[in-house]
């Protein structure tokens, strides 16, 4: 306990020192913020700290939001560089150079990663295998100039031995791996017990396109690659369509600089960038299982509970403390390395969403509702009683599930609970295949009753006619008009002669065309719903007509991308190859519209290929006998999440997701650890 303490001791002085620096041998000093003195922060940059300036405005009644500035120079780091007044609020520019933030974040995780309690055994890792990561993630410097080009004053990519840019890089790197290497040799066993900390400490590093969980887990990546016996058949059909996705790269300009997704996505759609993620993925992908073949026989079920109430309550906290004092919320979003700034206010988005410390309401929706689900297990079939004082640190979580307003995540935790009770009942233990009967039936007249209650050919055209209005059809400078002459063909259900117009042929998509005449084929099945009229239908159930018509009119691949996909964490073509129309406010039509389903981002990424991929391998383990039914329910529980969100698009979550199913597939008639 008190060598936690003193780590976090040390944490904090790493935080405050940088921060509180300024010359105490001048004359200048700071002065309260108001009208009259923000001229005077405008002209004197990079000589009053961030703390100087608190402690004087510590009673200031005035609205002030602190933003960090990452292409300031490195003298100034932890300084104030500007200042502006946007309404009524004061908006604080303070520096922290991208290099230094590299260095004081990661020397920050490495000390929090030395609180995973050591275990018994340990791992013999490679030297040299380790020092192959550093210049892998130095080709993302390379790959992603363009990202880094306008986040870093210092950025230069010249392979030459004058750079002593990417040379610090380099050496900075090399030392984190060497880090890693004690740190984790014996700790990786226990790493599962405490990974729900993940979504507390996100670990993406200001001002960069770049997450420490994947040095982490691209290390323990390459020390799992121990010969010719490592690479199994997944390993030659990732890397076959890897040579699709690398010459599969156009000449383009595309770039995004991430938004939420900073750390976890590739801001750009090049030949340099396309093998780092592609590489990086795999790796990523091979220390998850490592980690999950190291922990099999060493998960603790109350452990894992204990850490996701613990994450669940301090993110719910932070997000408050955050919400409701401005310097917190830029603390926070330093310390815990956040891909988006926490929200700045307490009230929720157009009066329900309310996303607090997390990048994404829906994501941390779905952490909150596990969380919930793991202890109802414990409850309901381990015969916990509920005594344990961790178990009020429900509340928290409950009312962070409450505020982020994820009605799927409800509904799914629900229906997840009441299966555990369902298969906890005696009775029922020895008929399981008649309570799997039971549960098809009740969704299947769940969704009979929806559809008869309400117009078959609404629910069943809604879906295509969102799409078609997002295409940009029946060119004219009155929208209102193009509107008129779209809702006509719909009304007359006339899609096809819509694309007789040769302009519109060439503005819609390929995956709209598509659509279309899988809608409008003259052969279908008696008594069974058109494949397009049962998405339709589905996107109405969870409200997602809209984004999925959006994704339907943007959406717009090859042949062979639409089976294989553009590669992993590659949104590039998607979101900037084909214009849609959108009828929205200036100020929303710079958003990231993402696609809203997990199911369709896999889609993107990886194709048909990869989505029936995913579909029959979830298929197959549901239904394996030798499993445990607390990892069954909770893939159950994040299939149905990530049909309405794009969770995989986030690392944590990511992580979460892949855990989860790794661990159903591992396991063969074992019991999680009670203790």
């Amino acid at each position: 306990m008190k060598n936690k303490l003193s780590l976090l001791g040390l944490i904090l002085l790493i935080v405050l020192i940088p921060f509180s620096i300024s010359d105490r041998q001048d004359d200048i000093v700071p002065e309260i913020l108001s009208d009259t003195t923000v001229g005077f922060y405008q002209t004197t940059t990079c000589e009053i700290s961030l703390f100087e300036f608190y402690l004087k405005n510590f009673n200031n009644s005035e609205k002030m939001y602190f933003n960090n500035n990452n292409y300031a120079d490195v003298r100034c780091f932890g300084k104030i560089t500007g200042m502006d007044k946007i309404g009524s609020s004061y908006m604080v520019s303070i520096g922290t150079n991208t290099s230094i933030n590299f260095i004081i974040q990661s020397t920050i995780w490495l000390l929090l990663f030395l609180m995973i309690p050591k275990s018994k055994n340990e791992n013999k890792f490679s030297l040299n295998r380790s020092l192959i990561i550093p210049f892998i993630f130095l080709i993302q410097y390379i790959g992603e100039n363009q990202f880094y080009l306008k986040e870093n004053i210092i950025h230069n990519i010249d392979l030459a031995p004058s750079n002593f840019y990417l040379l610090s890089k380099l050496i900075f790197l090399v030392l984190v791996v060497i880090v890693f290497q004690d740190i984790f040799k014996s700790r990786t066993q226990n790493v599962i017990n405490y990974f729900p900390f993940m979504f507390l400490i996100v670990g993406t590093y200001s001002g960069m396109n770049l997450n420490i969980y994947l040095i982490v887990f691209s290390f323990l990546g390459i020390q799992s690659l121990k010969g010719k016996s490592s690479f199994k058949k997944f390993d030659i059909i990732y890397f076959l369509l890897s040579t699709f996705w690398i010459f599969n790269v156009p000449n383009n300009d595309y770039f995004f600089d991430g938004d939420k997704l900073r750390g976890f996505t590739n801001s750009s759609f090049n030949l340099t960038s396309q093998i780092f993620w592609i590489l990086i993925f795999y790796l990523l992908c091979k220390g998850l299982i490592f980690v999950v073949k190291e922990s099999l026989n060493f998960i603790k079920i109350e452990n894992l509970a204990k850490s996701f109430l613990i994450s669940g309550s301090l993110i719910v906290f932070f997000g408050f403390v955050g919400s409701n004092y401005p310097i917190f919320n830029f603390i926070n979003y330093f310390i815990f390395g956040q891909n988006k700034r926490g929200m700045k206010e307490f009230t929720s988005i157009a009066g329900n969403t309310w996303r607090g410390f997390s990048s994404s309401a829906e994501s941390i929706g779905e952490f909150y509702g596990l969380s919930i689900l793991i202890i109802a297990f414990l409850i309901i079939n381990k015969k916990n009683k509920v005594t344990n004082p961790l178990f009020l640190l429900l509340v928290p979580v409950s009312y962070g599930l409450y505020r982020s307003n994820n009605f799927a995540a409800i509904l799914s935790l629900i229906f997840s609970i009441a299966i555990i009770l369902v298969i906890s009942t005696k009775v029922l233990k020895k008929n399981k295949r008649n309570v799997v009967l039971v549960s098809g039936f009740l969704i299947f007249t769940t969704f009979l009753i929806y559809i008869l209650n309400n117009d078959y050919d609404y629910l069943s055209t809604e879906l295509i006619y969102e799409a078609t209005l997002h295409q940009d059809f029946y060119s004219d400078p009155n929208s209102y008009k193009s509107f008129l002459k779209v809702e006509q063909k719909m009304i007359e259900r006339d899609l096809n002669s819509i694309l007789y117009n040769e302009q519109n042929f060439s503005n819609a998509s390929t995956s709209y065309v598509f659509i279309v005449n899988l809608f409008t084929q003259g052969i279908n099945i008696p008594f069974i719903p058109n494949f397009v009229a049962f998405l339709s239908i589905i996107s109405l159930i969870i409200n997602r007509t809209e984004m999925w018509g959006i994704f339907i009119a943007k959406f717009n691949p090859s042949l062979l991308e639409s089976l294989f996909g553009t590669g992993p964490l590659q949104l590039n073509k998607y979101l900037s190859e084909h214009n849609v129309r959108l009828d929205l406010p200036n100020n929303r039509l710079q958003e990231l519209f993402l696609p809203h389903s997990s199911f369709l981002d896999i889609l993107i990424f990886f194709g048909l290929f990869g989505l029936f991929t995913f579909l029959g391998l979830s298929a197959y383990l549901f239904m394996k006998k030798e499993t445990n039914h607390l990892l069954k329910i909770i893939c159950f529980y994040l299939v149905l999440n990530l049909l309405k969100s794009d969770s995989i698009l986030y690392l944590n979550s990511f992580c979460l997701i892949f855990f989860s199913f790794s661990f159903l597939f591992f396991y063969k008639d074992m019991e999680i650890n009670e203790k």
